[in-house]
């Protein structure tokens, strides 16, 4: 896979800024779904238990990166996720991504493999036509993505029609006001707009059947686990059994009481299912309890693994 020269994105995120870790910490990259942005994903970092310096890029198309260009396929976003490992210095890092974030580290860590040493992928985009004809035709996504009002008058009033109005009133708090804060820039005549325009995201949908993951998972060296939401009608435990018997390494576990936004919605429940891939993956990957303080530990009963295969 070829890097493609389509603009510099900015460096990511730092997330977990201003926390403070006794002991050795890893460093992990942490990359969103279509449509978001990098900083979204601060819910759940900042509650992983582990002690992880955790980063976040903007996508291409998202945020504060370059535009998405004419024509461009989902090798792009794996080339972002390549130039912000490159800007963390050198090692092998933790990968974390949700939806096309799992996917772009799954095709990132095939074109350059040792990048990472352990991916953690919550229901990455694996559109398989000959699986799963139906979901290969299925534009729903990319319709609904082209209906989204672009404009608002202010990141206030975003926020206000996204707290009251499902999907994203599902979001955590947290989670959506880091949504709102980093997906919208400032008009020119007043207002705020979307970065990630509509047709743009639309097109990153449209454009999912024709990633070439299934060659990509084949050069995949180091471990992966596979995550899934319970709810989730996006990604079915079938397709993820598929993709974990194509991986080197892997296994596919699913989450109790999450959906495909699991990462958003339950940010302190998934940040327990990512303590719990990275010490089971990685030895000593275990937090050091004693040493540190963390919040919003999940008590709620959400994210239980309740199969792995």
């Amino acid at each position: 896979m070829r890097m493609t020269d389509l603009g510099t994105p900015p460096g990511p995120r730092e997330l977990t800024s201003g926390r403070q870790f006794s002991g050795p910490v890893r460093t992990a990259l942490f990359c969103h779904a279509a449509g978001f942005t990098g900083l979204v994903l601060r819910a759940c970092a900042t509650r992983v238990r582990t002690p992880l310096r955790a980063f976040a890029p903007d996508l291409r198309g998202h945020g504060g990166a370059p535009p998405l260009p004419p024509g461009a396929n989902w090798s792009v976003f794996a080339d972002d996720v390549l130039t912000a490992a490159a800007r963390l210095g050198p090692g092998p890092l933790i990968g974390v991504g949700h939806s096309l974030g799992g996917t772009a580290l799954l095709l990132a860590e095939a074109a350059a493999p040792g990048t990472f040493d352990l991916l953690v992928c919550h229901e990455p985009i694996l559109v398989d036509p000959v699986r799963d004809p139906a979901r290969d035709t299925d534009d729903s996504f990319a319709r609904s993505a082209e209906r989204r009002r672009a404009v608002f008058p202010s990141k206030a009033a975003a926020l206000a029609r996204y707290s009251a109005r499902p999907p994203l009133s599902e979001l955590h708090p947290q989670a959506l006001a880091d949504y709102v804060d980093s997906g919208f820039a400032p008009e020119p005549g007043g207002g705020v707009r979307l970065c990630c325009a509509p047709q743009d995201e639309a097109r990153v949908y449209r454009a999912a059947a024709s990633c070439r993951w299934r060659e990509a998972l084949a050069r995949v060296a180091c471990p992966v686990v596979l995550l899934r939401g319970q709810n989730s009608p996006v990604v079915s435990a079938e397709s993820l059994g598929a993709a974990t018997s194509e991986l080197r390494s892997a296994t596919a576990r699913t989450i109790s009481g999450m959906g495909h936004h699991g990462p958003l919605t339950h940010p302190a429940a998934f940040a327990s299912a990512l303590d719990e891939a990275i010490g089971s993956a990685l030895p000593g990957g275990l937090p050091d309890r004693s040493g540190n303080t963390f919040r919003d530990a999940p008590t709620n009963g959400v994210g239980q693994v309740v199969d792995e295969y």
